[in-house]
């Protein structure tokens, strides 16, 4: 299967590096704007460097493309990658409104290929250990699932407009886009939200950097994120709360359990991911999404799956806006 990459910065590297161990793929085309990044890891991978992606698609006319570029190209660079007939594993966040995600979902129907979103903490052994507990039924029926993720991003030169809320969304969409899949593959599907947000930034003033959000599940329950990317202390963790039980992350390959007749916390060790031992920590996921292509399988994370995220991810921004809840599902 001949692969390629549009984008040349630190995710697209991770999955090069990724794809090259997987039997069968030849990385054939890597596309950025910027010459020198397009040239150095097409010769780290002996594939042929484009600055021009549609130029990339006409010339080496891959089988699957790996999207890597900034957040708001992501629909564009997805419909032309559909419209050229290559599937595509697009990085998170999918988009950053619901018309250009129903656009990326379109352009794949439309063109028979499939399309896969990089929600990479699906698989994250210690989130699957924590899911498999919940599904066991030993906790009982779900009170909460929250995420707390706090930490201080310093901008990078090499990728100003992370800062730029406009293009990036800000900490809803370039960050805890994770969160809220984790959150939601607890509880399903999202009734309501509810969001209090914060720009505090001197340095990026259109930088969406914190907010608190309640999520309510239509099957009961509700979930909790707490988000920062200007806390220079940095708390963290994942987990849930149970009408008879609790599970938590601690640390990344350990999950705490305590069943609420039990007397001592029961610690899981989690067995960390191999391919992430060995430094390609993306491979679990593309070998996911190869062989659903080889397979003619349902696409792993369907942009479907994505599109939800978004969604809750624009009712928190609204929710911050208005101070009132938003109810699920918004207009596209």
């Amino acid at each position: 299967m001949n692969v390629a990459l549009i984008g040349a910065g630190n995710n697209a590297s991770g999955h090069a590096k990724s794809l090259a161990q997987i039997e069968g793929i030849q990385i054939v085309g890597v596309a950025d704007p910027i010459e020198e990044k397009a040239s150095a890891l097409a010769g780290e991978v002996g594939a042929n460097s484009f600055t021009d992606h549609k130029k990339m698609l006409d010339s080496v006319k891959p089988d699957a493309v790996w999207i890597s570029s900034p957040c708001w190209l992501h629909p564009d660079h997805t419909v032309d990658c559909a419209g050229a007939g290559a599937h595509v594993m697009c990085e998170k966040p999918m988009a950053l409104s619901m018309t250009d995600c129903d656009r990326m979902i379109a352009a794949a129907r439309d063109n028979g290929v499939k399309l896969a979103i990089g929600q990479s903490t699906r698989y994250a052994p210690a989130l699957l250990e924590v899911k498999r507990i919940f599904e066991s039924g030993q906790c009982g029926d779900l009170v909460t699932s929250w995420s707390i993720r706090m930490s201080y991003h310093k901008p990078q030169p090499h990728a100003p407009w992370r800062m730029d809320g406009e293009k990036s969304g800000g900490i809803v969409f370039e960050w805890e886009v994770h969160e809220i899949d984790f959150i939601r593959s607890l509880g399903g599907k999202v009734s309501d939200v509810y969001a209090r947000t914060a720009y505090s930034r001197d340095d990026a003033p259109n930088f969406l950097d914190h907010f608190s959000a309640i999520l309510t599940f239509e099957s009961g329950g509700y979930g909790n994120l707490e988000a920062s990317q200007s806390c220079t202390l940095g708390p963290g963790g994942r987990g849930f709360v149970g009408t008879k039980g609790s599970a938590q992350t601690s640390g990344r390959d350990t999950v705490q359990v305590k069943i609420n007749e039990m007397d001592e916390v029961q610690i899981v060790q989690v067995p960390p991911d191999p391919h992430a031992e060995r430094g390609f920590g993306r491979q679990t996921q593309n070998v996911d999404f190869i062989r659903a292509i080889r397979e003619d399988d349902v696409s792993p994370i369907p942009g479907e799956d994505g599109r939800a995220n978004i969604e809750i991810g624009l009712a928190i921004i609204e929710s911050g806006k208005t101070g009132d809840v938003v109810r699920l599902p918004l207009s596209s």
